[in-house]
């Protein structure tokens, strides 16, 4: 049982969504690259917190579910922020 919670811990781990907040991802004519990180990191901060899903009583597959759905949100919540703020996508 420990090693399936262990298992199920990793794969939820390795799904969290991945921001780069070393300046590379996102460009705005005349910033610096410390402005650029900066400005990734405050929109971090907001996309951390930009989610809601109700919590799953039920647990397993039903809670990968939500955890996707929430990685989606905060995901959506930082590309609007840095779009807000005048940049634009590096990559896609």
């Amino acid at each position: 049982m420990r090693v399936a919670v262990l298992v199920l811990v990793g794969l939820l781990a390795g799904c969290a969504p991945q921001f780069d907040i070393a300046g590379r991802d996102w460009t705005k004519p005349d910033t610096q690259v410390q402005d650029v990180t900066a400005d990734e990191m405050e929109c971090a901060r907001l996309a951390s917190r930009a989610y809601w899903t109700p919590e799953s009583v039920v647990g397993g597959p039903a809670d990968v579910v939500r955890v996707k759905i929430e990685d989606a949100q905060m995901s959506s919540a930082f590309r609007r922020c840095m779009e807000a703020k005048g940049y634009r996508a590096t990559r896609s």
